[in-house]
C-alpha cells in the first residue's frame, strides 16, 4: 500500500493454551506516520490473556539508540591515555605468590578501566525512528504547504475546482516525492564502495534476516518471557552442558590408573622459556581491533595503546604466571551470548549456539602458551596424520579429497566401500578435564603441565540476553569457548582414537569418517565393524559419546549388492545413499548431482536477497567485486572435489553464473553468455575449475603431511590401465570416444 507501512511489536502477542501451539505474533499497526514523527512499540505481558496488548508511542523527538556496553563515554583521546596510564603504572611491585599475581591482575584491569573512562568525553548519541526517515527538499515542503491551502479552501467551499486544485496538487507531490525516494536509493548504491566498508555493510544488512524475540520454554512448560528470565533459562541449560556425560562410566581400572597417574608427582624439568617485552608488543599488535571484550570491557584496540611502562608491567606479570604456573581468576570468567541455529526452532533452548567472549589480556597470555606449547607437540608426534583440523597447511578440502580419492580407487578396483560418518555428542563442551590432564601429563614438561591445569580450574561464566545478565555458573568440562588453547586442547584429548589398518580413518576435529575398502563385502564390513568396536571401547574410556542414531552409514559401491548395517554400542547406525562431510554432499557413486543441486537451490535464494543492489546504479566493479566475494565462493568450494561432474550439472551452475552476470549488466537477450563472460573478465565454470585444481595439486607434492602428499598423483591410485583397442571402425567409434571422455573426466577429479 502506496503511503503505508507495517508497525510490529519486538515479541509475540498471542500466547496459546494448548501445548502443540507456539507463541506468535497476530498483532501489528497499519500506519501512515509522517516521517518527522517518532514512535516506539514494545509488548506488554503483564495481563493473563491468550492475547497480550501492544503499546505504540508516537513522540515527536527521536529515540536514543540502546548502546552496547562499553568503557568509554564517546571518542577517547588516546595520547592523554597513554600519558595517564604511563603515570599509573608502579612497576616495583611483588610477584612471588599466586595472591599477589591475583591482586596485581586486578589492579592493572581497574587501571586500564579508570584510563578509559577518563580520557573519553561524551558525544552526542545516535538516534533512531523505526521508519525509514529522510529529508525532503524545499520545493516539495513549498507543494505540501500549498496543497494543506488547497484541502482547507474545497472544505470551506465545497467547489469542484478547488477539489480539482487539491487532487492535482496531490498527485504531483506523491510523484516528486515518488521520484525523490528513487534519487535517493539510486544515490546511496551509486557511492557504496569496499574502502569505507559501506559496500559490505549494506550487503550484510540486506543478507541479515530481521531478529524476533520469542519466548523460551522452561523445562515444566512454563515461558520465560523477560530478558532476565531468558538470561537465567540458557545459564541452567548451559550449566548442565558444561558437564562430563554422566551416563558413561569409565572402567574402575580406567579411573583408578588415571588417578593414581594424575597424584604421582611431577618430575624435575626445566621453567617454561620466558616472555620479553618485544613478544608481548608484537602479540598486541597483531590483534584484530574489532573484536568483541570481555567481561572487563577492555578491547583489543584499548591494548594497542598501552604505553611501554604498561607493556613492561604486563611482562613481568606474564613471566609471574610463568613461573608459578598460575591463570588468574579474573580472567576465567567468560560472557556468553546466545545466537540462533538456523532452521531451528526459536522456543528451545536447545536450539541456540553459546559464543563465549573473554578478556582479551587473558587471551593475549593464551597465545604466550600456545607458541610455547605447539612446538611440543610437533616434536613428541601427538596429533596423528589422520587429523586435519586445527592445523596448519591443512584444510577441508584436502580431506575431502582424501576420501573421494579413496573411494575412486575402491570404484576402479570393484571393490566395496562402506564408511560411517560420526556424530559426536557436544565434544567441546563435554570434554573430560581428568581425561585431557592425564593425556598433558604424559608428554608436557611439569610447569607447562601445572599452567594448563590452573587454566582449566575454577572457570565460570554467565549469560548476557540484551542487557540482563544471569549468575555465575560453573565450568567443570570442555574445552574453553572462544580460547586460543581450546582447538589444540581437543586435538591433544582425541589424538589416541583407535586406527587399524584395514581401514581409513578421515578427522577434521571432531568430524570423522571411516572406510573401508575389500572385493569382499563381508570382509570390508567386519573390518569397519572393528573399527567402530574399538572407537566405541575408546569413547567408554574417555566420556565420549558417539550418537549411533545421528551417525550416518553410506556404502560407496558401484555394485547393487546391499550391505550389513553396522553398529555402534549395538545400536543400528542409519543407512544413508549420501552424507554431507565437511560441507560436500558425497553421494554412494560419487556423481556430485546432490552437491550441485543443494547450492543452486542456496545461490537463488542468495541472488534473490542481493538482486536490488546488483540491479541498482552501482559501478559495475563494484557489482563484480560483490558477485566474487559473496556468491561465487558459495559454489566454487570443493570445486577441486566436484570439478569431474558430468557437463549437464556443471550446466546448473553454469547457467547461475550467466543469470548473476545478466542481472549485474542488465544486459539483452540478445547478448550471448559467451560475450558477457569475455567482455567482464569472468572465467567460465569449467575453466575455474581447472585452474582451482591446479594450483590446489600443485601444492600437494611438498606438504609435510605425508598422507595429503600421497595424493599428488595425476591418476587414481590402482588405475588400471585401458583395455587395447580393436581396429577402428564407424561402428565403434562411439563407444570409445564416451570411453575416453570418461576416464579423463574421473582423473580430473583425483
Amino acid at each position: 500500500m502506496n503511503g503505508f507501512s507495517t508497525i510490529s511489536p519486538p515479541g509475540p502477542t498471542y500466547w496459546p493454551t494448548h501445548s502443540n501451539r507456539q507463541p506468535d505474533l497476530l498483532d501489528f499497526f497499519i500506519s501512515s506516520i509522517p516521517n518527522h514523527i517518532n514512535h516506539t512499540i514494545q509488548n506488554i505481558c503483564d495481563l493473563s490473556s491468550d492475547h497480550s496488548p501492544v503499546l505504540l508511542k508516537i513522540m515527536e523527538l527521536p529515540t536514543l539508540t540502546p548502546s552496547c556496553p562499553s568503557l568509554s563515554k564517546g571518542p577517547i583521546n588516546w595520547k592523554q591515555f597513554s600519558s595517564k596510564l604511563e603515570n599509573s603504572t608502579n612497576l616495583k611491585i611483588s610477584l612471588k605468590t599466586c595472591n599477589e599475581i591475583e591482586s596485581a591482575a586486578h589492579q592493572l584491569v581497574k587501571s586500564i578501566q579508570s584510563a578509559v573512562y577518563e580520557c573519553s568525553y561524551p558525544s552526542n548519541q545516535k538516534c533512531h525512528s523505526n521508519l525509514k526517515s529522510f529529508i525532503l527538499p524545499p520545493n516539495i515542503n513549498i507543494l505540501i504547504a500549498e496543497k494543506r491551502r488547497a484541502r482547507s479552501r474545497w472544505q470551506r467551499s465545497r467547489l469542484p475546482s478547488d477539489k480539482s486544485a487539491f487532487n492535482n496538487l496531490s498527485n504531483t507531490i506523491k510523484k516528486l516525492i515518488q521520484k525523490y525516494k528513487n534519487d535517493l536509493f539510486v544515490t546511496k548504491f551509486k557511492f557504496l564502495n569496499t574502502q569505507d566498508g559501506t559496500l559490505w555493510k549494506t550487503t550484510k544488512n540486506m543478507l541479515k534476516l530481521k531478529e524476533f524475540s520469542c519466548p523460551i520454554e522452561k523445562a515444566d512448560g512454563s515461558l520465560a518471557l523477560s530478558d532476565l528470565d531468558k538470561a537465567k533459562l540458557f545459564g541452567e541449560h548451559l550449566s548442565n552442558i558444561f558437564k562430563p556425560h554422566l551416563d558413561i562410566t569409565p572402567s574402575t581400572t580406567q579411573l583408578a590408573k588415571i588417578k593414581d597417574f594424575l597424584d604421582a608427582p611431577l618430575p624435575m624439568s626445566l621453567p617454561i622459556k620466558h616472555v620479553s617485552p618485544y613478544e608481548v608488543a608484537n602479540l598486541i599488535q597483531r590483534l584484530k581491533p574489532n573484536k568483541s571484550p570481555g567481561h572487563d570491557l577492555i578491547t583489543n584496540k584499548i591494548l594497542k595503546y598501552l604505553p611501554k611502562k604498561t607493556i613492561l608491567l604486563l611482562t613481568f606479570l606474564f613471566n609471574s604466571m610463568l613461573r608459578l604456573s598460575y591463570f588468574p581468576t579474573i580472567w576465567k570468567l567468560s560472557i556468553v551470548i546466545l545466537i540462533l541455529k538456523p532452521g531451528k526452532p526459536t522456543n528451545i533452548a536447545t536450539s541456540y549456539r553459546p559464543i563465549s567472549l573473554l578478556p582479551v589480556i587473558g587471551k593475549l597470555f593464551e597465545k604466550i602458551i600456545l607458541k610455547r606449547l605447539r612446538p611440543i607437540i610437533e616434536s613428541h608426534k601427538i596429533i596423528p596424520d589422520a587429523q586435519f583440523g586445527f592445523r596448519a597447511h591443512h584444510s577441508t578440502i584436502q580431506q575431502v579429497h582424501r576420501l573421494v580419492d579413496k573411494i575412486s580407487s575402491s570404484f576402479e578396483n570393484k571393490n566395496y566401500c562402506p564408511a560411517v560418518f560420526l556424530d559426536v555428542a557436544q565434544a567441546f563442551d563435554r570434554v573430560w578435564h581428568n581425561g585431557l590432564l592425564y593425556k598433558l601429563k604424559l608428554f608436557l614438561p611439569a610447569p607447562l603441565y601445572l599452567l594448563i591445569r590452573s587454566y582449566l580450574e575454577n572457570r565460570t561464566f554467565k549469560v548476557r540476553q540484551s542487557n540482563s545478565f544471569s549468575s555465575v555458573f560453573p565450568i567443570l568440562a570442555g574445552v574453553p569457548q572462544g580460547s586460543d588453547l581450546s582447538p589444540d586442547l581437543y586435538n591433544i584429548f582425541s589424538s589416541d582414537i583407535p586406527q587399524t589398518n584395514d581401514t581409513i580413518i578421515a578427522t577434521y576435529a571432531d568430524d570423522t569418517a571411516i572406510l573401508s575398502s575389500n572385493k569382499n563385502p563381508t570382509v570390508a564390513f567386519n573390518a569397519l565393524q572393528n573399527h567402530l568396536d574399538l572407537i566405541d571401547n575408546w569413547s567408554s574410556n574417555w566420556k565420549i559419546k558417539i550418537n549411533a542414531d545421528k551417525s550416518v552409514h553410506v556404502p560407496f559401491t558401484l555394485n547393487k549388492k546391499n550391505l550389513p548395517t553396522p553398529t555402534l554400542h549395538e545400536i543400528p547406525i542409519p543407512s544413508s545413499s549420501q552424507v554431507k562431510y565437511l560441507g560436500i554432499i558425497l553421494d554412494k557413486r560419487l556423481t556430485s548431482g546432490p552437491h550441485l543441486k543443494n547450492k543452486r537451490k542456496s545461490l537463488n535464494s542468495r541472488l534473490h536477497l542481493l538482486r536490488p543492489i546488483l540491479k541498482s546504479k552501482l559501478p559495475l566493479h563494484n557489482k563484480l567485486i560483490l558477485y566474487k566475494a559473496m556468491l561465487r565462493p558459495i559454489w566454487s568450494y570443493g570445486a577441486q572435489i566436484w570439478g569431474c561432474a558430468k557437463p549437464p550439472q556443471l550446466e546448473t551452475i553454469e547457467a547461475f553464473q550467466s543469470i548473476s552476470l545478466h542481472t549485474i549488466t542488465s544486459a539483452p537477450w540478445y547478448i550471448s553468455n559467451h560475450t558477457l563472460h569475455k567482455d567482464l573478465n569472468i572465467e567460465a565454470v569449467d575453466n575455474l575449475v581447472k585452474t582451482y585444481y591446479k594450483k590446489f595439486h600443485s601444492k600437494l607434492f611438498l606438504h609435510p603431511n605425508p598422507l595429503i602428499a600421497n595424493q599428488h598423483t595425476v591418476s587414481i591410485p590402482d588405475n588400471p590401465p585401458p583395455p587395447p583397442r580393436p581396429p577402428v571402425t564407424p561402428g565403434f567409434f562411439f563407444f570409445f570416444y564416451e570411453y575416453e571422455h570418461k576416464t579423463l573426466s574421473t582423473n580430473m577429479c583425483v
